[in-house]
């Protein structure tokens, strides 16, 4: 019986080059089926060879932002090129829990703010969306109050030296190794 969806195997969408992707997606903002597209998980060497070729730049690129994995050249360069970085896991996570850090609860207390707010505000100073997860009502509540941080106070977070990613796919998955380890790997075909 006729879905209305369509059925792909693995070996149909496998090693599609990007601009074919992202050509398709311009194309669903030329017929009104989406007003904006953006990317995920595009890291600058991606993306300067990806812009030249695009008719519509991506409105946003969504990658993993928090305190330690700043990613300060990829937020530069998105905000050179009028892309909005949008970051997920903006505390962390559970295995990598920046509401633990030292200084992060320093200035939270010195704002009588929680730890998650310095780590929200402190993106949202940068110009960066957030996108928490949480599950309990209050740290939901708790999540939407911002803190204003001292210049100070970012120029410290932004200067903590612990690097870490929640989302990786290990430094062995070759195929991804790009996404998350451009020093160590070649660009996609683009």
């Amino acid at each position: 019986p006729e879905t209305g969806y369509a059925s792909f195997k693995t070996e149909d969408i496998e090693n599609v080059p990007i601009m074919d992707t992202w050509r398709a997606m311009e194309a669903l903002v030329d017929k009104g089926k989406a007003r904006a597209i953006g990317v995920s998980n595009f890291n600058t060497a991606v993306l300067e060879k990806m812009l030249p070729q695009c008719r519509i730049i991506p409105a946003v690129n969504q990658t993993e932002i928090h305190p330690y994995c700043q990613e300060p050249e990829l937020v530069e360069f998105c905000k050179r090129h009028d892309i909005l970085v949008t970051g997920y896991c903006p505390l962390g996570g559970t295995r990598i829990n920046v509401m633990e850090d030292d200084l992060i609860n320093r200035i939270a207390e010195a704002h009588v703010g929680t730890p998650a707010q310095v780590a929200l505000s402190w993106s949202l100073a940068r110009g960066i969306a957030v996108i928490p997860k949480s599950n309990n009502p209050i740290r939901l509540k708790q999540n939407l109050k911002t803190l204003t941080l001292t210049s100070d106070e970012m120029r410290m977070i932004g200067k903590i030296q612990r690097r870490e990613r929640k989302v990786d796919p290990g430094r062995d998955h070759e195929p991804l190794k790009w996404i998350f380890h451009p020093d160590e790997a070649q660009c996609p075909v683009i």
